[in-house]
């Protein structure tokens, strides 16, 4: 029986304080291009064919509001429909055409930690994709903090089909396609949004896109660096909310025969023993700590008893 199992992660949407503001930033610094806008809401695209990356809504609070993965076909939505709801996600409705931004057809639910996912086929694509010497071509990955990082992992592996790249003491990285992941699971003690990573075409347009964001203001919460586990060069800023984002490229590409997941105590052995490997860049920076912690997303969120 073939693997059921989505394709890639499409988008995510998240809550914003002051909408003009943040279309501002994600549309003349961060370098998107708007395909869509109301009163309350805007969807930003890369370079690249997909329809938007991020939705960025008005909210009274910031926080995730959901991720978008893609999926092959109707079919395959439909399977994966049956597969979430057999490993226990909680269905909000199901597989039907969207009428949100680019369309398409599918479902959502929420995951074991309660945030939302939804899961569409047939979105509509843009014809125009080039890419640019100093703006994002995609979305790469979300990284998500959990409570539970095993629980976590273990559901999003059975509901979706994602596979595990290699586990640190801190995150698991998850694929669903050849990037070495798109989804990673940190243990932050919270259910938040860690940030979010944006691939750049080269090593020269994450420079330049990360010159630019400190033309406009904005300093570098981390980097220049290259990971272990992905091997990605990377450059992390916070923005204007609090979000924590960065500029990624050179993502490692798997090669699912001859794979095998490196486990938290292989990295711990290896000479890789800090998050760069070149040993080039400081710690993050306090606030760069605070922003993937999900800092500012628990201050607006309202005191439960």
């Amino acid at each position: 029986m073939a693997e059921i199992r989505v394709s890639a992660v499409r988008s995510f949407e998240i809550g914003v304080t002051d909408l003009a503001r943040s279309i501002a930033f994600y549309r003349d610094v961060w370098a998107l291009g708007v395909v869509h806008q109301d009163a309350s809401s805007c969807s930003l695209r890369t370079t690249g064919p997909e329809h938007h990356a991020i939705t960025i809504h008005q909210r009274p609070e910031i926080g995730l509001v959901r991720v978008a993965l893609a999926a092959a076909d109707r079919t395959t939505v439909e399977a994966l429909y049956r597969q979430a709801q057999a490993k226990g996600a909680a269905m909000l409705g199901e597989p039907a055409p969207y009428a949100g931004p680019g369309g398409g057809y599918g479902f959502a639910c929420r995951d074991v930690d309660g945030r939302e996912v939804r899961i569409l086929s047939d979105v509509a694509r843009h014809a125009d994709a080039a890419e640019a010497k100093d703006r994002p071509c995609k979305l790469s990955h979300v990284v998500l903090n959990s409570t539970d990082v095993p629980r976590t992992t273990d559901f999003w592996r059975e509901a979706f089909g994602f596979r595990l790249s290699d586990s640190t003491s801190h995150m698991n990285f998850l694929r669903c396609s050849t990037d070495h992941h798109s989804i990673a699971v940190a243990g932050e003690g919270s259910v938040t949004l860690n940030h979010t990573a944006w691939e750049m075409p080269s090593f020269d347009a994450l420079m330049y896109g990360a010159g630019r964001l400190k033309e406009n203001g904005y300093e570098v919460g981390w980097g220049v660096g290259r990971h272990g586990p992905g091997a990605n060069i990377f450059v992390y800023f916070v923005e204007p909310d609090g979000y924590a984002i960065e500029y990624t490229a050179e993502v490692e590409q798997i090669d699912e025969r001859s794979h095998k997941p490196g486990t938290a105590e292989d990295w711990a052995k290896t000479k890789i023993k800090r998050p760069d490997r070149w040993g080039f860049a400081a710690p993050p920076s306090p606030r760069m700590r605070e922003a993937m912690h999900g800092a500012a997303q628990l201050a607006k969120q309202p005191a439960t008893a």
